[in-house]
């Protein structure tokens, strides 16, 4: 497949992720680096930290030597399954220091959705941690390990591990970091991988460093974050969002990253900030700002695709949205006025000023209404196996699935979601895929999405004994928003009436 890749006009975007963190460890040695939740020990095993730049770049290294001494060859897939914990960053960079690529997967997941998604690109170890509320990740990542034949190393943060799971740490009081492989341009290597869905299942898509980049300068630009500056998430470093809009924006200023797990206002409320950038789901971000009594320097709100409102309340800075479509590319837009969500652009997105960015994105409807797009953060090449979900065309553009009809001759509007795909609590199924697993198990079951402008979508799997049609399907490793949505089938008659 041969197109011209749009440029950084000039900007040396390819540059390796951990190589901006140790510049900024040389030059900001003993400011703070990473944070904790406050309630980090409500949810998960270990006190909260509050790590400064020489701290995190010890717990690197000390992560990075551990994964070297598993032994696995240069360029293998690394999993990543963490709670929003310093760890989940300190991994990012750990891995990659390590010579492996690194692909986080959503907390969510459960064994089924872990085989199906590691086994076609060859994982060889999963991070994850002890426990996360009642959950046991490590757990499930046994039982993964046990039918997946090439995730030999199951390993996690945290107490009472499971036989056959490597304990990990990053006590950086007794760390000693390791030297960083030697640095070679990887033009077109993904450093990084995340995970989308198609209606047959979950694909990994594969990003290169200079495509991480240009998806983190596009919200640094249009939320201006300065120099140093704090950044606040509730998104899980796990997708193109948590990753694009949080973490590497931290990366290229150099300034702190607060990490806050889940909904949790009073975390915010308790968190030691004075001037930071939010970063958060644009559904529920009125209720996040109402409860949690903070001001903001700029509400970074991120859509999945369908633009979702929210009340500012007494919110007096900036705002930000950011347009996610899965994990092939986002739109970038800065509000003029406050209240009013500007239109996403047909063609080249330029910034709030209106000049040309250094790296950006350019958007296209399709004849059938589907929105393409083109530009630096978008993947110029597939993840093999399962490249054939990423639709790139010769020209560059790739398809989303997403349809959308034109405001006026230079906006558009998301009218739907891809179609065959379920997006439910924040995680996306391929429906077909969602279908043929539930059938499998619980054979009586009748499965319907409902498509919900607040919540996203519903799912409701009817079936006449809903206690057997939960245990059935929780012994097969499915997610718990699956089980949840199991109802009675004389409920559903109700629910649908």
């Amino acid at each position: 497949m041969q197109f011209e890749k749009p440029s950084g006009e000039g900007l040396d975007l390819n540059v390796a992720l951990d190589a901006v963190f140790r510049r900024n460890v040389q030059a900001r040695r003993d400011a703070v680096a990473l944070v904790d939740p406050p309630d980090r020990a409500a949810f998960t095993d270990g006190l909260a930290r509050r790590l400064s730049y020489a701290g995190a770049d010890v717990a690197v290294g000390r992560l990075a030597q551990q994964l070297r001494g598993l032994g696995l060859p240069p360029g293998t897939v690394v999993a990543i399954q963490l709670p929003n914990v310093v760890e989940a960053a300190i991994a990012l960079l750990a891995i990659e220091r390590a010579g492996l690529v690194a692909a986080p997967v959503p907390l969510s997941w459960r064994k089924a959705d872990l085989v199906r998604a590691l086994g076609p690109i060859g994982a060889a170890a999963i991070l994850t941690v002890a426990r996360v509320g009642d959950e046991r990740p490590a757990a499930v990542a046994c039982a993964a390990a046990v039918e997946l034949f090439s995730l030999s190393f199951p390993c996690a943060f945290g107490n009472d591990l499971p036989d056959g799971v490597m304990a990990l740490d990053i006590d950086t009081d007794s760390a000693v970091g390791v030297e960083p492989p030697v640095e070679a341009k990887r033009d077109d290597i993904p450093s990084l991988l995340t995970f989308d869905a198609a209606p047959s299942g979950s694909f990994a898509v594969g990003r290169t460093h200079a495509e991480w980049v240009a998806a983190g300068l596009s919200t640094l630009m249009a939320a201006r974050i300065a120099p140093h500056a704090e950044i606040v998430s509730a998104l899980p470093l796990a997708s193109l969002a948590g990753i694009g809009a949080a973490f590497i924006p931290w990366l290229l200023t150099g300034g702190t990253l607060q990490l806050v797990h889940g909904f949790a206002p009073r975390a915010l409320e308790r968190a030691n900030f004075a001037h930071a950038h939010l970063v958060a789901p644009a559904r529920g971000l009125g209720a996040l700002l109402r409860d949690c009594g903070r001001e903001f320097l700029s509400l970074i709100a991120v859509h999945r695709g369908l633009a979702a409102l929210f009340d500012l309340h007494s919110h007096r800075g900036a705002v930000v949205d950011v347009h996610a479509f899965g994990e092939i590319g986002a739109v970038v837009r800065r509000r003029e006025e406050r209240q009013r969500r500007e239109p996403i652009p047909i063609g080249r997105v330029a910034s709030a000023g209106g000049a040309a960015p250094p790296v950006g994105i350019e958007t296209r409807i399709d004849a059938d209404g589907v929105l393409a797009l083109r530009g630096a953060m978008v993947p110029h090449r597939p993840f093999e196996p399962g490249g054939e979900a990423l639709a790139i065309g010769a020209d560059g553009f790739v398809r989303t699935g997403y349809r959308c009809r034109a405001e006026n001759a230079f906006g558009l509007v998301v009218e739907a979601e891809p179609a065959g795909i379920a997006s439910v609590g924040g995680l996306r199924f391929g429906l077909d895929d969602l279908a043929a697993r539930i059938k499998e198990v619980a054979k009586d079951a009748v499965i319907a999405y409902i498509p919900d402008p607040v919540l996203g979508g519903r799912l409701v799997i009817e079936t006449d004994d809903r206690a057997a049609a939960r245990r059935q399907l929780e012994a097969a490793g499915l997610a718990q928003i699956i089980l949840d949505a199991v109802v009675p089938r004389t409920q559903a008659r109700r629910m649908a009436g």
